[in-house]
């Protein structure tokens, strides 16, 4: 927690250089009920702002887990998102 960005348990933001440029993804990660840990990414690209967090948050809900403050996490995503020039600037620096 002391690490996470989002001040949410499982739930994180990290931008992804493709082909197409960065893209943002929001993961989820947990650990199943046998101990085994998971975890996915959903992209905003692909799923929009709000549908990528809700299937974030809904992974990590299905396990268990308890259920984040959804407003909370959007407006960190939002603000996130709003940081994109100046995380592509970056990427192309370091490649």
């Amino acid at each position: 927690m002391r690490r996470s960005r989002t001040r949410t348990a499982g739930i994180r933001f990290e931008w992804a250089m493709r082909t197409c440029g960065p893209v943002l993804r929001v993961v989820a990660t947990w650990t199943d009920r046998l101990g085994q840990p998971h975890h996915t990414s959903y992209s905003v690209q692909c799923n929009g702002l709000e549908g990528a967090l809700d299937r974030a948050i809904a992974s990590r809900v299905s396990c268990g887990a308890p259920m984040p403050d959804r407003e909370d996490l959007l407006q960190r995503l939002r603000q996130e998102f709003a940081t994109a020039p100046h995380i592509a600037a970056q990427l192309a620096k370091a490649a």
